[in-house]
């Protein structure tokens, strides 16, 4: 081989080896951050406790999503729709942020690997929180239970959570 093809292959070469590494260290640092825990409460249908390991209790809020509140319309039935998924398994969280109220914030996995969070807008008990999160899979999910009239999307004008929330705190 001529001398300039080899110390261009050389030099090509290089580059692509580190990003190769690169990917390699970033795909093993995505698996290493999920917690497995066991779930031992399920507050609502967006929040939960979970015992982490070192028998630490984790209030989790659900990122990405929100779900109607106890005395709001579905708001139980989210609750149990949550429950039914989750309480009592082993889950593997994915830590995003800790809120204002000290939770942390996190996309959860089930088992079976199905994530909580995208099942609970699927089954149509939640809104997608755009405001903490641009998932465009969360967007369509939700989407596509309105279009299907699951969940409270059964109700032809349901309240968001949120606005629910600032009603209730004028009163």
């Amino acid at each position: 081989m001529k001398p300039f093809l080899e110390g261009y292959m050389r030099r090509s070469f290089i580059p692509v080896l580190i990003i190769l590494i690169s990917l390699i260290l970033a795909t093993t640092a995505l698996s290493d951050d999920l917690i497995t825990a066991r779930v031992v409460g399920v507050t609502d249908g967006d929040s939960i406790k979970v015992l982490a390991p070192g028998n630490k209790q984790v209030k989790i809020r659900l990122h990405g999503i929100d779900c109607p509140e106890g005395g709001q319309a579905f708001g139980k039935r989210a609750k149990q729709f949550t429950s039914n998924q989750c309480f009592g398994t082993t889950v593997q969280y994915r830590e995003v942020d800790i809120d204002r109220y000290g939770r942390t914030v996190a996309t959860v996995y089930l088992e079976d690997g199905t994530e909580l969070n995208l099942a609970i807008l699927k089954a149509g008990f939640a809104w997608h929180y755009r405001r903490y999160s641009d998932r465009q899979d969360y967007a369509d999910a939700q989407e596509e239970a309105r279009r299907a009239g699951v969940g409270l999307w059964a109700d032809k004008d349901p309240t968001p959570p949120w606005e629910w929330r600032r009603e209730s705190r004028r009163k």
